[in-house]
Parts: C-alpha cells; sequence; structure tokens
C-alpha cells in the first residue's frame, strides 16, 4: 500500500516538470518558426528594395530636375539597401541558431548546464532573449518624429543616415505598438541647396527607415526652398516617392499636388521649416516635431521579450 502511495507521489511529483518541458519545447519550437518568419521578411524587404532600384535605373530621367532627383535616390536607395542586407544576415544567423539550439546536446555542451550562461557563471551579463513577431502596421499610420540633430544640405549627403525619437505612443488596432520615446532612423533620399535645381530651388528630404529596431517603409518629409529663402513642407505618403519628388520640385510654385496622386498629406506639424533669409542651405531643426505617414500596408518584425 505504501508502494502505491509513494509511486502515485512520484508521479504527481513528476507532472509538473513534463509539463513544464513540454511547454519548453512548444516555445522552442514557436521560436523556430518566428525566427524563420522573420528571417524571410527582411530577406523580402531587400528584394523590393532591390527592384526599386533596378527599375530606376531603367527609368528615362524626362528633364534636368528628374536626373538630379533621380541620381539622389539612387544614391539613397543603394545605402538602404546595404542596411536591409545586414538585418537580413543578422535575421538568417538568429535563425539558424534558434534551430541549432534545440538540437540535442553534447556531451560537452551538458557539462556547462547548471552553471549559468553569462559572464559570472550567474547568467549575469546575458542579452535578454527576444521572440520576433510579425506585425501588420495599415497604410496611413502616422508616426510624429523628433530629431536627435538638425538636418541640413549643408551637413547632410543623400544617402546619410539620422535618427530621432518618437513624441507620441503609435497604436495599431487600440493596442500601443510603439511607445513615445522609442528610437526611430532613416536616410537622406535627397539633399540639394536651392539654386542647385535645373528650375533654381533646392530640397532636402529624409525617409523614414526604422523604428524600434523593426525596419519599415515609414515615408519621407520633404522641405523645398527658394533662393528667396522661402521653405515648404510635404509629407509624402505614397510608394511612388520618386514620382512625388520630380511632381513637386518640377512645379516652380510647388503647386503640384496632383503629382502624387493625393500622396501630399499637407504641410507638417507645427512651424518645424521657418521662412528662410536667402540662405541656400535647406534645414530641418530639432524645434518642432515632424510627421511620416506609412504609404502602404507594411508587414513589420518586432522582437518581443520572450517570457
Amino acid at each position: 500500500m505504501n508502494y502505491r502511495i509513494s509511486a502515485i507521489a512520484l508521479t504527481l511529483g513528476l507532472l509538473p516538470l513534463a509539463l513544464t518541458l513540454g511547454c519548453e519545447k512548444r516555445q522552442s519550437e514557436e521560436e523556430i518558426i518566428a525566427k524563420y518568419e522573420a528571417s524571410k521578411l527582411e530577406q523580402e524587404r531587400v528584394d523590393k528594395l532591390q527592384q526599386e532600384l533596378d527599375d530606376l535605373k531603367d527609368k528615362q530621367a524626362a528633364d534636368a530636375v528628374a536626373q538630379q532627383v533621380k541620381e539622389e535616390h539612387q544614391a539613397s536607395l543603394e545605402k538602404q539597401i546595404q542596411a536591409a542586407r545586414q538585418k537580413a544576415e543578422q535575421a538568417e544567423k538568429a535563425a539558424k541558431e534558434a534551430k541549432e539550439a534545440t538540437a540535442p546536446k553534447t556531451e560537452n555542451s551538458r557539462r556547462g548546464e547548471g552553471r549559468g550562461e553569462g559572464r559570472d557563471g550567474r547568467g549575469e551579463g546575458r542579452d535578454e532573449r527576444r521572440r520576433p513577431t510579425v506585425t501588420n502596421v495599415p497604410r496611413g499610420t502616422e508616426l510624429v518624429v523628433s530629431l536627435s540633430r538638425a538636418i541640413s544640405t549643408e551637413n547632410a549627403q543623400a544617402g546619410a543616415s539620422w535618427d530621432g525619437q518618437l513624441t507620441q505612443d503609435v497604436a495599431i488596432n487600440n493596442t500601443v505598438l510603439w511607445k513615445a520615446g522609442t528610437r526611430v532612423t532613416g536616410i537622406v533620399s535627397q539633399s540639394t541647396p536651392t539654386g542647385r535645381l535645373a528650375n533654381g530651388e533646392g530640397a532636402l528630404g529624409i525617409k523614414l527607415t526604422e523604428v524600434g529596431g523593426s525596419s519599415i517603409d515609414g515615408g519621407i518629409y520633404l522641405v523645398t526652398g527658394d533662393a528667396k529663402g522661402g521653405r515648404n513642407a510635404k509629407v509624402i505618403g505614397t510608394t511612388a516617392a520618386l514620382g512625388a519628388l520630380v511632381g513637386i520640385l518640377s512645379n516652380k510654385k510647388n503647386q503640384a499636388d496632383h503629382a502624387l496622386g493625393g500622396a501630399a498629406i499637407g504641410a507638417a506639424l507645427g512651424t518645424a521649416v521657418a521662412a528662410g533669409t536667402g540662405s541656400t542651405v535647406i534645414t530641418i531643426p530639432t524645434t518642432n516635431p515632424i510627421k511620416f505617414v506609412v504609404p502602404a500596408d507594411e508587414r513589420i518584425v518586432v522582437n518581443n521579450p520572450v517570457r
């Protein structure tokens, strides 16, 4: 009788362990799948950007303004592709490492168990495990950003990087995806001082490419200027960014909004771009937040802590 009770107690005692192991196995499998999905998505982004670059090279510029815009847009795309490839390689590596981690352990790997994985043997210093999740960001999502430093046609060329932070939470379906203060990064898509374009104007455009470590096409914020110091800010929320840029810059009075196909969201928030004093330099200051608009539905990878 005592033996039977002991056997039952032993079974019941092992049950939580078995359930825990089963749960960990499911979590490991889900993590592997998630990381391979993330890797695939990052590679698709590379392919999309490469196709955009190839199409751009094949297009013939209609005039001198279009040619100048095309050359700078091409330079920024090439830089963006380099960064996207690095992220794709990192995602692929993470997926492979996750799969290898679930493989049967060798005798050498077992010896290290129980002693921790951190620098001091107690697990301290170990990076927090994160699981990628694919999330949809709908077209028209607004991202309000404060720049870390001013950007100008004097200190930044097409292809240069910039960074800042969100000034407002970004919620999708009533769930906060990114909180205010989340770091954002991007690339300069156009940097031409006034008087340098064939029509006598200039332009400074910045593209939002990453939020909280997640790759995204966040649209372009563009400031145009003339030699008299006039400045005009626009948000380009369209996938046909090059056509939008050319459409705006080809009109000396900046009234060609129809060229955006309804994509010009309007002036930026507040007075982020003040009227100039005749300087050829175009600047986007840090004094006021600026707005970006996601031009198309986006599937992005968000890395969440593994609980």
